[in-house]
């Protein structure tokens, strides 16, 4: 079972991992300490000194006092730069381990799953591990050194004012809490504003990863206008989740605002009152001094670090400290996954109720009953354990109820059509022109996508094969892409590794030796005939070893005797084999032959379609090519 996560960006889920480190990191951190104090007495320092030096000194006129207490003041910027360098180098000592430590946990939570699902791995997960790692370190680091800025100078700040005068620590500390009231209130918003453009800028370069890899495949097939169409919504999130976080930095610069000017009107406000009841000028001017020149510039820093990288790194962190919880749900599904394996099932209990983006159940074989024996109460043999039950493979192709419109008006390309296609079928699939043939090789091949039903590939949904390029389905469309490239580059892109055997054999089935007569020199497909381009494609699908091939007009351009070695080619071909065809080839005997007419699809052999369907006798006599809209009224005559 899943572990409930927190997501709301409240900092409680990284509690613990944060003390859990900072235990492990006690000596770096005390030295971060020990040098932030001297930045302490640096800045009580900075108003006292003032004070001291105005009254006792130059207002007393003692100017030798008032220069001594300025020499205190020189002395202590001195030991404040040596501070800093201490605090510089204490800090790499707390922010590379923690790099390290979420390094080391996105990698292992990455490998858990890679070995755990056969699906292709998360790129999203190489975001994490390079950019948001190091958006972490490096939003820690300010984080961790705001911090600690803010609390040590707050100290030696308000240290200082109770020794010039109490009366003036409200003065200054309510108006400064007011705005960092303001400001806190802003920071759960903040938080959950930054993950909604994390989430948004991870799918979105999901999305262009698998553009990028499949850029062949959509130029191959067209689906230029149907990615377009894909990306429009992830860059709208993005653009709409930065356009959120904007306005919440609007407002965080507005508590920022309160918060830093503030305290100095108060303190104006309040001079004539303070002057004329005792504190003195020098005072005065200190406290001036503490709230511009120590405390607004800590708090500023405080509250621009919170609001930006604070915000990313508490977000960032839930991510990236995720992962090893992620992974071990994963473990404990398997293991669970595994304890219902080795248990009884009954027959069909296989899956029940998924969605359409998971795998459709497929029902166990009822198991055949055991032989009943007599009663043998006493040394009863233990009978040898039986075969286990085989799930039969699923088939190749199924589409449920699926229905395809170019548009929301348009009337309906495919309606409802309910197809099955068995692994090693070949599946022949004609129809005039405008019926839906390369429609249904597009949504087969996922580039397009049903306005209702289901569709699967071997068990997987259109869409999640899609992912598995090759290794679910190969497309050869009508109009192929050919690359400036060698014969042999264009032959296996799909397939690297193909045998040299396998690929002479592919060049002598499609005759394309004259185009190898020169090895490394590039084809130019502005050059190449249609003919030419049409066996390449169909050579380089032939090569692929791919368990469905999708053949769109495969003898298009072709001669006879070319015509022919490719239907030869094709029928031999281990895999489940769907083509759609003008040309109207001889079915095999028993080979199921689908027809698209625009209306009602008709699906049986070459025999049974010529005695129910006029058109498919039409089409088989070679009689013509009538449109869709026509083939309404051939196959209702």
């Amino acid at each position: 079972m899943t572990r409930p996560r927190h997501t709301d960006g409240a900092p409680s889920p990284l509690l613990r991992p944060a003390l859990s480190f900072a235990r492990r990191r006690k000596g770096p951190l005390g030295a971060l300490g020990a040098w932030s104090l001297l930045e302490s007495a640096r800045t009580f320092l900075t108003g006292y000194a003032v004070a001291r030096a105005l009254d006792d000194g130059f207002l007393a006129g003692d100017v030798r006092t008032g220069l001594l207490w300025l020499l205190a003041l020189a002395a202590a910027a001195l030991a404040g730069g040596f501070a800093d360098a201490g605090v510089f180098r204490a800090l790499g000592g707390v922010i590379e381990p923690l790099r390290d430590s979420l390094v080391r946990r996105v990698v292992r939570a990455t490998l858990t799953r890679a070995v755990a699902s056969p699906t292709p791995a998360d790129t999203a997960r190489v975001s994490r591990l390079t950019a948001q790692t190091e958006i972490a370190r490096d939003a820690a680091g300010g984080v961790l050194l705001t911090v600690r800025s803010f609390l040590f100078t707050s100290a030696g700040a308000f240290t200082g004012l109770a020794a010039l005068s109490p009366r003036l620590l409200p003065l200054v500390l309510i108006p400064l809490a007011a705005g960092l009231a303001l400001f806190a209130a802003t920071l759960r918003p903040m938080a959950a504003r930054q993950r909604d453009l994390l989430d948004a800028d991870e799918h979105l370069a999901a999305f262009a990863g698998r553009t990028d890899h499949a850029a062949r495949d959509i130029a191959a097939t067209g689906a230029a206008p149907l990615v377009t169409a894909e990306a429009a919504p992830l860059i709208t999130a993005e653009a709409t989740a930065a356009s959120a976080l904007a306005r919440w930095s609007a407002v965080r610069v507005t508590a920022l605002g309160l918060a830093a000017h503030l305290p100095v009107a108060t303190l104006l406000l309040a001079a004539p009152t303070l002057l004329s009841t005792g504190l003195t000028p020098g005072e005065l001017l200190a406290a001036l001094t503490y709230v511009t020149t120590a405390l607004l510039p800590a708090v500023n820093a405080l509250l621009t670090a919170l609001g930006a990288a604070g915000s990313r790194l508490l977000v960032v962190l839930h991510r990236l400290l995720g992962e090893e919880a992620d992974a071990a749900d994963v473990r404990e599904e398997q293991a669970h996954a595994l304890r219902v394996d080795d248990g009884p099932r009954a027959p069909g209990a296989w899956s029940k109720g998924k969605a359409d983006d998971e795998v459709p159940a497929i029902p166990a074989p009822s198991l055949p009953p055991e032989p009943v024996h007599g009663p043998e109460p006493f040394h009863a043999e233990p009978s040898p354990p039986g075969p286990r039950p085989t799930r039969p493979a699923p088939p190749a192709a199924t589409l449920r109820g699926v229905t395809f419109a170019y548009g929301p008006d348009a009337a309906p390309v495919l309606d409802h059509l309910d197809l099955t296609v068995e692994p090693g079928e070949h599946l022949l699939v004609v129809g005039p022109s405008g019926a839906g043939k390369s429609t249904l090789l597009a949504l087969l091949a996922g580039t397009a996508h049903p306005r209702h039903g289901q569709i699967h590939l071997a068990g997987h949904t259109a869409r999640h094969a899609r992912t598995l390029g090759t290794a679910a389905r190969v497309l050869v469309p009508q109009e192929p892409y050919i690359f400036e490239a060698p014969l042999h580059d264009n032959l296996t892109y799909l397939t690297p590794d193909a045998p040299a055997p396998r690929i002479t054999e592919a060049i002598d089935t499609f005759t394309l030796a004259p185009l190898a007569a020169d090895p490394a020199r590039p084809l130019r497909p502005d050059h190449l005939t249609p003919s030419e381009r049409r066996r390449i494609a169909l050579a380089r699908a032939w090569l692929t070893p791919t368990p469905l091939l999708l053949l769109d007009e495969p003898t298009a351009h072709l001669d006879a005797g070319a015509r022919a070695a490719t239907e030869l080619a094709f029928a031999s071909h281990p895999a489940t084999v769907i083509t759609v065809s003008h040309h109207f080839p001889a079915p095999e005997p028993g080979q199921r032959v689908l027809l698209l007419d625009g209306a009602t699809p008709y699906l049986g052999t070459h025999a049974s379609l010529l005695r129910e369907s006029a058109l498919y006798g039409e089409l088989a006599a070679g009689q013509g090519e009538p449109s869709a809209v026509e083939s309404r009224s051939t196959a209702s005559t």
